[in-house]
C-alpha cells in the first residue's frame, strides 16, 4: 500500500466516525422530536409549525463556518426535517 492509500484509507476512517456521530446525533434528535410531538399533542397544539422551521435554517445558516454552502446545507436540513415528520411515535 503506498503512502497516498494508506492517508485515504486513514481519512476513511475519519469519516466513517464522523457518520457514526451523525447518526447517534440522527437519532438523539430524533427521540427528542417524539417527545416534542407527544407534548403539543397533550397540549392540544399544532404539530406542525413553519416558524420553527425557519427559525432552524436561520440558526443553521449563522452557525455555518464552511465548507459547505448555507443552501446545500439547507438541504441536507429539509430532508432531514422530512424524515422526522414521516416518525410514528
Amino acid at each position: 500500500m503506498t503512502d497516498v492509500q494508506k492517508e485515504i484509507e486513514h481519512l476513511r476512517e475519519i469519516i466513517d466516525r464522523i457518520d457514526e456521530k451523525l447518526i447517534e446525533g440522527l437519532n438523539d434528535r430524533a427521540k427528542i422530536v417524539l417527545e416534542i410531538r407527544d407534548l403539543k399533542a397533550k397540549g392540544g397544539l399544532p404539530i406542525y409549525d413553519p416558524r420553527r422551521e425557519e427559525e432552524i435554517f436561520e440558526k443553521i445558516s449563522a452557525k455555518n463556518k464552511g465548507p459547505l454552502y448555507d443552501d446545500a446545507l439547507k438541504g441536507v436540513y429539509e430532508a432531514i426535517l422530512h424524515c422526522m415528520k414521516d416518525l410514528e411515535s
